[in-house]
């Protein structure tokens, strides 16, 4: 029988993932170069899809380790480096392929979650915001990521 959390945690992910999706095949080609964020590089909706894709593999990964007594991310580590590098990195991958990855990370994401015990939400580690945060909170904190960059996305479209 599923555990509560899990069955909980699991409906929070489905259901900003539904959103996120819903938005992303609603876009017509030309909105997936539309600029979204203007810091130290333009990101576009492609862009910010590409950043998804990798922080939900990060993040899994990372919690996957922590589960296992390990804390991969070291005190110094810099997450507006990394995720510029990965935005650069994945700068060939169409919007198709990468929904594909955001598909499978989500697959995977959730097949982890089935294997987790009530134990194993409090199981801590550093983050790559370098907060210490639960396996409970990393899992929350990526239904709330996808929300957020939802936010902005619609924003810069007009729709929001």
């Amino acid at each position: 029988m599923a555990d509560r959390k899990n069955v909980e945690i699991a409906t929070k992910l489905n259901e900003s993932r539904a959103e996120l999706m819903a938005f992303f095949d609603g876009l017509a080609e030309e909105e997936w170069d539309t600029a979204v964020y203007h810091e130290e590089s333009t990101w576009t909706i492609t862009d910010i899809l590409r950043h998804l894709v990798d922080a939900e593999r990060g993040m899994m990964g990372m919690i996957v380790q922590w589960q296992r007594g390990k804390d991969p991310v070291p005190p110094d580590f810099d997450l507006a480096r990394w995720n510029n590098r990965v935005v650069q990195k994945a700068a060939e991958k169409t919007p198709d392929e990468l929904i594909a990855e955001f598909r499978q990370n989500r697959i995977n994401l959730l097949s982890f979650i089935d294997t987790l015990h009530d134990e194993d939400w409090s199981k801590q580690g550093r983050h790559g915001s370098l907060r210490i945060m639960s396996i409970e909170e990393v899992c929350r904190l990526i239904a709330d990521h996808e929300l957020d960059h939802l936010r902005v996305m619609k924003e810069a479209l007009g729709t929001a």
